[in-house]
Parts: C-alpha cells; sequence; structure tokens
C-alpha cells in the first residue's frame, strides 16, 4: 500500500507534471494566437488607416488642383482683363485722336464753307446788281418804245386834224396858226418820262438819249406814288395815259411774236390767222394734278413706311429733296413710319478703324452683318447720327411747308438673336418679334411722324442689330400699312417680254410674279425672321453684280412685306421727285412696284404689267 501509494503520488505528480506543461503549452499557444491575432488587427488596422489617408490625400490633392486651376483661370482672366483695358484705351487713345482730326477737318471745312458762302454771296449780289442793271434797261427801252409809240400815233392824229383844219381853212395864216396850236396840243399829251440815266449802261444810250426827254420829270406812276390823296393818284394817271390805252382780245394776230411775255404763255390755240393766246391754257399743273387726284384721295389717311438707306443720308442733294417729298406725302394726309439705315456709316467707321469692314462669307452676300461687341457700340453710334439728321431735315422741310408735327423716334420694338445660321454665329444680330403698334397709332393721331432705328431690345434688356429692310417690312405688315417704299442708290428695272411687245421696260408686278423671279435666281426670305438665304450651290457671284443682288434683296423683303399684309411695294430711285411721281401719277414711275395679287387701282391706267414666265424661268432681265 505504501509502495502503491508512492507510486500513485509519483503517477499523480506525473501526470500534474504534464498537466501543467500542457497548461503552459495551451497558454503560449493562446498568447501566441492572440499575439497573431493582435497582429492581423493591427495590419487591418494599417490598411484601413492607409485607405483612409490616401482617400484623403486624393481629396486634398484634388482640391489644391481645382485651387490651382481657378487661380490659373483667374490669373488669365486679369491677364485678358488688363489686355482689353490696354486695348480699349489704346481704342480710346484712336478714337479720341479720330475725334480730334474730325473736329479739325469740320473746322477746316466750316471756314472753307464760310469762305465759299461769302464768295457766292458776293456773286449773287453782282448777279442781282448785273439783273437790276438789265432790268433798269429793259425798263428804259420799253419807256422809249411806248414814247415813239405815242409819238407816232400823235403825229397820225395831228396829221388827220390837219387835213381837216386844211379843208376848212380860208386862208395861210389861219392854217399855219391852226398847226401851232394842234402841235402845242400834241406836246401836252406826251406822256411824262423818266429821265435818260436808266439807259446811259445801254449799247444803245445815244439813240435812248435822242428818244427821250431830257428833263427829269417823275412818271405817271411816280406822280401817283407821291400823291397824298390816292384818288388825284388815279385821275392823273388816267388823264395822262387814256389816249395809250387800248382794249384787245386775249388771242390777237399782230401780236409781238418777239415779246418775252408772250415766250411765257402757250401758243396752241392757233386759228387759221396764227392768233397767239395769252392764257396759260396748257400749263402742265392742271392736267398733272387732275390726273393725280385719284391718288391723293387714295392715299389719305393710309398708312406708309419709308426706307431710308444710309447711303442715302450721305449724298445731301438726294437726301434734301428726298426729305422734302416725304414731307409733301405728309401734307397730303398720309400717315408716315420711317425705317433708317446706317450700313454704310458702319462700314466707313470699322475701315477706318480696321482698314476693311471686315468679311463675314455668306453673310456679307445677304446684307446681314455679324454684329460683335465692337460693331454694337459703332451701331448705337451711327444709327444717334443717322436719326438725328433725319429729324433734323424733316423737320425742317415740313416746318418750311408750315406744318404742325413731331418727328418722334424711341424703343417700339422688342427682338430676338438669330444664332448659328447656317454656320455663322451672328452673335448680337436678330429680328424684330414684337411692335408697340398702339402707341404708333396714337402718336399718328396727333399727326406725328414715327422715325425707327436699326436698333431692338430684348426681354432682358439686351440692344440688338436688326436689319432696316427687314425692320421695316415688319412694320408695315404689324401697322396694316397700304404701302411700303425702300429708296436705292443704285436701283434696278425690270425689262422682259409681254405679251404686245418685247424688250419692253416692266414697271408693275404682282406678288407671284415676285416670287417666281426670286424662286428663279434661288433667293428666300424667312417669313418669321426676315433671314434671306441663297439656294444651295448657288454663288449669286457668278451670274449677277452687286446691284442686281442688292436689288433682289429688296423684291425679297417687300415680297415678306406683302406676305404681311401690305398692299404694295415700291422699289424706287432717290432722284429729285422720284417719290412724288412714283405714287401720284400712273405710268410715270421711277421705280419698280409690286402689289398683292388681287389688288385694285385707283386710276384706270395703273395696272399690273402681263409678265411672261415659262416653265419656271422669267423671261427679263434686272438693269439699270
Amino acid at each position: 500500500l505504501a509502495e502503491e501509494k508512492a507510486k500513485a503520488k509519483v503517477e499523480l505528480a506525473n501526470v500534474k507534471q504534464k498537466l501543467k506543461e500542457d497548461l503552459e503549452r495551451a497558454e503560449t499557444e493562446r498568447v501566441k494566437a492572440r499575439t497573431v491575432q493582435e497582429a492581423r488587427w493591427i495590419e487591418d488596422q494599417n490598411l484601413l488607416i492607409q485607405r483612409r489617408l490616401e482617400k484623403r490625400l486624393a481629396k486634398e490633392k484634388a482640391k489644391a488642383n481645382a485651387e490651382i486651376s481657378q487661380a490659373k483661370r483667374k490669373l488669365k482672366e486679369e491677364q485678358e482683363r488688363i489686355e482689353t483695358d490696354r486695348v480699349k484705351a489704346s481704342s480710346d487713345e484712336k478714337t479720341r485722336w479720330i475725334e480730334e482730326q474730325n473736329l479739325l477737318v469740320q473746322e477746316r471745312l466750316e471756314k472753307r464753307l464760310s469762305e465759299e458762302k461769302a464768295k457766292v454771296n458776293a456773286e449773287i449780289l453782282q448777279v442781282r446788281q448785273e439783273m437790276k442793271k438789265e432790268h433798269e434797261q429793259l425798263k428804259a427801252e420799253k419807256l422809249q418804245a411806248e414814247d415813239t409809240l405815242a409819238k407816232k400815233r400823235l403825229q397820225l392824229r395831228l396829221n388827220e386834224l390837219k387835213d381837216e383844219q386844211d379843208n376848212q381853212a380860208n386862208s395861210a395864216g389861219t392854217e399855219s396858226s391852226s398847226t401851232r396850236d394842234d402841235a402845242i396840243f400834241a406836246n401836252d399829251f406826251l406822256p411824262p418820262q423818266k429821265s435818260s440815266k436808266f439807259a446811259h449802261n445801254d449799247t444803245n444810250s445815244d439813240i435812248a438819249a435822242d428818244l427821250l426827254p431830257s428833263d427829269n420829270q417823275p412818271t405817271t406812276s411816280e406822280h401817283a406814288l407821291m400823291s397824298a390823296d390816292p384818288k388825284d393818284n388815279v385821275s392823273d394817271a388816267l388823264a395822262a395815259d387814256v389816249e395809250a390805252l387800248e382794249l384787245i382780245s386775249i388771242c390777237q394776230a399782230d401780236f409781238d411774236t418777239q415779246s418775252p411775255i408772250q415766250n411765257a404763255y402757250s401758243t396752241s390755240q392757233k386759228g387759221s390767222d396764227e392768233q397767239i393766246c395769252l392764257l396759260p391754257t396748257e400749263y402742265p399743273f392742271v392736267s398733272l394734278l387732275r390726273d393725280s387726284s385719284p391718288y391723293i384721295v387714295n392715299h389719305r389717311h393710309s398708312t406708309i413706311v419709308y426706307h431710308i438707306p444710309g447711303d442715302l443720308i450721305s449724298n445731301a442733294a438726294r437726301f434734301n429733296s428726298v426729305m422734302d417729298d416725304i414731307a409733301l406725302t405728309w401734307l397730303f394726309g398720309m400717315k408716315i413710319v420711317i425705317s433708317v439705315g446706317c450700313r454704310k456709316q458702319i462700314l466707313q467707321r470699322l475701315e477706318r478703324l480696321h482698314g476693311k469692314a471686315g468679311d463675314f462669307g455668306s453673310a456679307s452676300k445677304l446684307g446681314v452683318r455679324v454684329t460683335t461687341p465692337e460693331t454694337l457700340r459703332i451701331l448705337e453710334e451711327e444709327a444717334g447720327f443717322c436719326r438725328f439728321e433725319v429729324e433734323r431735315l424733316l423737320n425742317r422741310c415740313l416746318r418750311n411747308k408750315g406744318a404742325d408735327c413731331n418727328v418722334v423716334s424711341g424703343c417700339f420694338i422688342t427682338a430676338k438673336k438669330f444664332g448659328i445660321v447656317d454656320g455663322v454665329d451672328y452673335q448680337h444680330t436678330g429680328y424684330p418679334t414684337t411692335l408697340q403698334t398702339d402707341r404708333i397709332h396714337r402718336f399718328h393721331s396727333r399727326n406725328d411722324v414715327v422715325l425707327l432705328t436699326p436698333l431692338g431690345f430684348t426681354k432682358d434688356g439686351d440692344a440688338l442689330n436688326i436689319h432696316s429692310e427687314a425692320l421695316a417690312a415688319f412694320t408695315a405688315g404689324a401697322l396694316g400699312a397700304s404701302k411700303i417704299v425702300y429708296f436705292s442708290s443704285n436701283p434696278m428695272i425690270l425689262r422682259g417680254s409681254a405679251d404686245d411687245n418685247s424688250n419692253q421696260r416692266i414697271q408693275m408686278i404682282q406678288r407671284s410674279n415676285a416670287l417666281q423671279i426670286l424662286s428663279h435666281y434661288g433667293l428666300t426670305v424667312q417669313s418669321e425672321t426676315g433671314f434671306p438665304q441663297w439656294g444651295k450651290n448657288i454663288n449669286p457671284d457668278d451670274d449677277l453684280d452687286d446691284d442686281q443682288q442688292a436689288m433682289l434683296l429688296k423684291m425679297g423683303w417687300a415680297t415678306n412685306a406683302l406676305d404681311r399684309g401690305v398692299e404694295r411695294a415700291h422699289i424706287i430711285d432717290c432722284e429729285d421727285g422720284a417719290l412724288l411721281e412714283e405714287l401720284f401719277t400712273a405710268r410715270r414711275g421711277y421705280g419698280t412696284c409690286i402689289s398683292q395679287d388681287d389688288y385694285e387701282a385707283p386710276h384706270p391706267e395703273d395696272c399690273n404689267d402681263d409678265l411672261s414666265v415659262t416653265d419656271g424661268v422669267v423671261a427679263g432681265h434686272m438693269e439699270r
């Protein structure tokens, strides 16, 4: 038992020792596993922290890059602003220099004009003095002729009296006494004459001095002016000239054909004895007024829209005559709206600044300009100048005719941008969308004239360049105008075939004929925007010159106005009186008239030509 007990104790000790070793080994493995787990967790945490750091670093890097990009953009904008300020300063300096040069040139022109004016006034004064001398000479010659005629008639009368007295006389003494008394009586009846000083400069002064009395007595008319009693004046004049007065017929056979008075009157009413009439029975004013009366009545209280191009304003003589004719149409009772353009002035400004006006490809062939901010500024300045010139001259013409009205201008148009058309960005160029017709009608009710410039404004208040021809067509359609008139400095006319006669001028056509002509040349005008376009694969320079292209463009805008309801469109020359001839005469106009297909003319002779159109090709040509 003791041995078993000792053995058991030994085994128990061994077991304890083994258990202890297992426990130590398990603890070691547990510690080792925990260490491995902690190491793995630490690695995971390191990876997570590293990912977070990388993500944060990427964000910081992106933020830094954005800040750098923004800084670069700000720096670039600052550089562009500095460059723009530099260019603007240079442009302002050039503009200031140009203005100074313009002022200097204007001063020189004014000085030269004043010198020319003084010279012209001196010439006019000299001409007046010469005319006065000639008038005095003619008056002296007339007095001499009247005196000679009176002397001849009195001498004939004296001879008759002498014959009667000879028959009744009984002696020679009585006959001589009677003759002497008759001679004294005849001299008393001679009309008093002026002094011969009125004819001292004439080539026939010696003859005049022999015919006129030498005394410086006043004439009968001067006696009448110096007399205080008007009754005495009339009595003296009749008493002195009663023997020289004659009652003659208006038409007489023995009238002096060399008389300057006869040359001023008509000689058409001649009888068998070639009588010459003194009444102006064929003065053209009478027939012209009678022929124009239907047009005057038809145009009264109607609305008409005039388009004034910029090149007309540059021609002073034509501009004055056109404004005077427009003022006359106002006196005839027409309600006037004027659309003024300034294309030529803008081109001249751009040429002075850059040496050329700019080339915009197909846009330059359509008359529609690409309007940059610089061009818009120039447009605003030149539009103001053209508006002032039209207002100034039209007001003067109206005042000279006794008219009591004003020329009113303002912001009547709302517009939109064209945007990009056929690959061309027109920037600040647009087309009209709405018109304040109520305001214009109110101005017309006060007999005022409304003036529009090629500037419109968007709903946001941005300024846009509007084509003046398209603006005129839009305005005429919105107001329900009866006529629209396009003035042209280089007009073209249509010449082609008709039923009765070939190769004749075609003055009046219908809307359908105009559309066929435009289709033949490949030109279309958009109905809404008024934007003109040539057909695809069509180069107008191949067959048409610049004036012919301008004529077709005006025909396009004229048909656009007719599509909007206008009755008639006229394309006329800027010559003196061309507007009056076009509006108030039949078959005497200077330009081309396009009317609605169902338009009824106010005059029998005022009808459309029968334009021959075959297979879509117009049998006609445009010429100057």
